[in-house]
């Protein structure tokens, strides 16, 4: 894994590290009780061309690789969960239109997603439809003056800090997962309303939102991709997705152990400080290896993606190794704090609420352990042995 830190990515995560060590960690606790958004710290990163990391550089962008966005993502999340929440929603959209978006449409759009001028939250979510995106109740429907989009979407990040939407809706009901279509739908528009923030347990200054829309007219050129395309576009966007994530739950974890370590330090019981009791050096150990594993399984995915592979079997691995250890490493940590890691003025109490939300993002670690496990038949069909 380390062998990825050449020169350029060394010296790009050093930089970040330090802005977001200064900038960034502060005020996470002040965000945290607020539920506020973080609005100049968004502007910030895009500043610093953290954006648009793999954009191409025709379009403004960085022009970089996956892994270096893995890097990002571990570093924000390490000083602010919530930030990293809304960096990574931010490439859900950038990515759908990268990949997705017409020559015409990446010419309009990208430029802007790399400075932050332009910004895109994706909605597929609804109140009956989570994994089984086949149950979309939106609609869309073909008119003279383009499409008429009507449904509900719920827990859409960034919504109403965006200046559009990526909306998923079914245009051929009878057709499943193939009579999805996306649209991206300006978020002033007509018949387009936001509720208010919801009540999250953590990450509470990424905000989520239930969105309505209400007969919500959009042009031609709306379409991404071809109509019925949608639920594949869906699909390969979150097979991405899911490596920002455990990028995410890896920087909260490293923050975990960091913690931990710290503490276990400085703590005196007994006339030695506690990271000399055996029973404590074993829960570091955990966290230590936990985390080291999280990462290798994140890196690995991002490197098979940069080499234009599948990745739905390495993205549901790593997100499902990095989420799940995470958690276990956060609650190792506050269990070497013991009761002052219980009190909400500790950073332990925040990590233990915003490490919950990675096992359930961008499908529950249940659905990646269905998906390994679909894959791993066919290609044990495919090969008579496991490759």
């Amino acid at each position: 894994m380390f062998d990825l830190l050449d020169d350029q990515r060394r010296e790009f995560r050093d930089t970040l590290r330090e802005f977001c060590r200064k900038e960034v960690a502060p005020g996470a606790a002040r965000r945290d009780v607020d539920a506020e958004y973080p609005a100049a710290l968004v502007s910030q990163l895009a500043d610093l061309g953290l954006l648009g990391i793999t954009i191409p550089e025709e379009f403004g962008g960085l022009g970089l690789d996956m892994a270096t966005q893995v890097l990002a993502m571990e570093e924000v999340a390490y000083a602010d969960a919530s930030l990293g929440s809304v960096f990574a929603g931010h490439y859900l959209g950038m990515e759908t239109l990268r990949g997705f978006g017409s020559d015409e449409q990446r010419e309009r759009y990208l430029p802007g997603l790399a400075t932050g001028a332009f910004r895109v939250a994706f909605a597929l979510t609804e109140p009956d439809a989570g994994s089984d995106i086949s149950r979309i109740r939106t609609r869309a429907t073909p008119g003279p003056d383009g499409w008429t989009i009507s449904g509900n979407k719920t827990f859409i990040s960034n919504a109403r800090e965006s200046d559009a939407i990526v909306v998923f809706a079914m245009t051929d009901p009878g057709a499943g997962i193939r009579g999805i279509t996306a649209f991206l739908v300006p978020t002033d528009a007509d018949g387009l309303g936001f509720s208010a923030p919801i009540e999250k347990l953590g990450i509470r200054g990424e905000h989520a939102y239930e969105i309505t829309l209400d007969g919500v007219v959009v042009e031609p050129d709306a379409v991404l991709g071809e109509p019925g395309g949608g639920g594949r576009i869906a699909l390969e966007v979150l097979n991405s997705a899911r490596i920002d994530v455990a990028a995410l739950a890896n920087g909260v974890a490293m923050r975990a152990l960091d913690l931990a370590t710290g503490y276990a330090s400085t703590r005196i019981q007994f006339g030695r400080p506690i990271r000399e009791l055996q029973a404590v050096q074993l829960l570091l150990a955990e966290i230590d290896a936990l985390v080291h594993s999280g990462r290798l399984h994140a890196y690995h995915a991002a490197a098979l993606r940069d080499q234009s592979q599948d990745v739905r079997r390495a993205g549901s691995i790593a997100k499902y190794v990095a989420s799940e250890n995470c958690f276990q490493s956060v609650d190792k940590a506050l269990q070497i704090h013991g009761g002052y890691g219980y009190v909400k003025e500790s950073e332990i109490e925040r990590l233990y609420r915003d490490c919950r939300i990675f096992r359930i993002y961008e499908g529950t670690s249940q659905i990646q352990l269905l998906t390994i496990a679909k894959l791993l038949a066919r290609l044990y069909d495919r090969h008579g042995t496991v490759v």
